[in-house]
């Protein structure tokens, strides 16, 4: 007689298996839902105010957006990696052992692409924990250049770009990289600090400017001083280019939460905190720290944005 042994652990390893067979079919459901709805990206410059936009859009009932998700530079080259592994090793065990065969196909080009879409879907509905939205979006300051790649992925796509005043900028670069230790810094060493992130930033302004160029109806391009100064139609600007509802109820309340006393936990806009990832949250900062030197500096190297986006030297 044969005696049955371990059959409830068995059935229960049947259980479990049947549950990951319907979680993964209706995770896909939702995975596709999302794929038919707006999704978005942020970017800008670090320290230019990205998070801030990000979580005003946050608050919106009918929107998700998080940060940092790393897709580009995590995800992408993720997949890239593990899609080459597996042609490598594919490729050479077709040769040893199956030349005489057809071999086991090989991944295609697209393989890597369709993956990291799907891990990036996957991350968009993880975020939204449980929300239906009509936008689902994601913030990386890298976002800039990595825009024409998700166009690839997902052809409806639409990229948010802040950007700020270099000046304001490389200031609060300063002081939040830095910390208390730059406090006592002298003038070359600032000086050196903001020649080495200069040409990173004018990279970004251009190449979000030819962004706009080449497809005006996918991007979408705002100010830190836009932000603080006239805020209400610009949020209202950005809803209606996300497909969002833009009731003075709903942008009021995204950026009565996002005040800058709101999210420091009392701390009022001015009052400054180096080091800290909200230190200041105002315009016009520069003047606090910036030699005429440096000044000088900033402007002869991005001087020719300023016209743009509405800066004044």
């Amino acid at each position: 007689m044969v005696k049955l042994t371990g059959l409830r652990h068995d059935h229960s390893l049947v259980r479990e298996a049947r549950n990951a067979v319907t979680d993964w079919f209706q995770i896909n459901e939702e995975l596709r839902r999302i794929a038919t709805r707006q999704i978005f990206f942020v970017g800008g410059a670090p320290r230019s105010g990205t998070t801030w936009l990000q979580q005003i859009i946050d608050q919106h009932p009918q929107a998700s957006c998080r940060g940092e998700g790393l897709f580009a530079k995590e995800i992408f080259s993720l997949f890239d990696g593990v899609i080459a592994a597996r042609r490598k090793s594919l490729a050479a065990k077709n040769a040893e052992i199956f030349s005489h065969t057809k071999g086991y196909p090989l991944p295609g080009d697209g393989d890597s692409r369709f993956l990291a879409a799907s891990a990036i879907l996957l991350a968009l509905h993880q975020q939204a924990d449980g929300r239906d939205c009509l936008a689902y979006g994601e913030k990386t300051p890298e976002n800039v250049f990595a825009f024409p790649a998700f166009k690839q992925l997902f052809p409806r796509a639409k990229l948010i770009t802040i950007l700020r005043d270099p000046r304001d900028l490389l200031t609060s670069a300063w002081h939040f990289f830095q910390g208390k230790n730059g406090k006592n810094a002298d003038e070359g060493t600032k000086l050196a600090f903001f020649q080495s992130a200069i040409s990173s930033i004018n990279q970004g302004m251009r190449v979000t400017l030819n962004l706009q160029k080449v497809d005006p109806s996918s991007c979408w391009m705002v100010t830190y001083e836009q932000l603080h100064q006239n805020p209400v139609p610009h949020v209202e600007g950005i809803f209606r280019f996300l497909g969002l509802e833009t009731t003075p109820a709903i942008v009021g309340g995204c950026l009565a939460a996002t005040r800058f006393d709101k999210m420091t936990g009392g701390r009022p806009a001015g009052d400054s905190a180096n080091g800290s990832f909200l230190r200041k949250g105002i315009v016009g900062d520069w003047r606090s720290t910036l030699s005429p030197a440096m000044n000088d500096l900033i402007l002869q190297e991005t001087g020719w944005a300023f016209p743009i986006f509405g800066w004044v030297p």
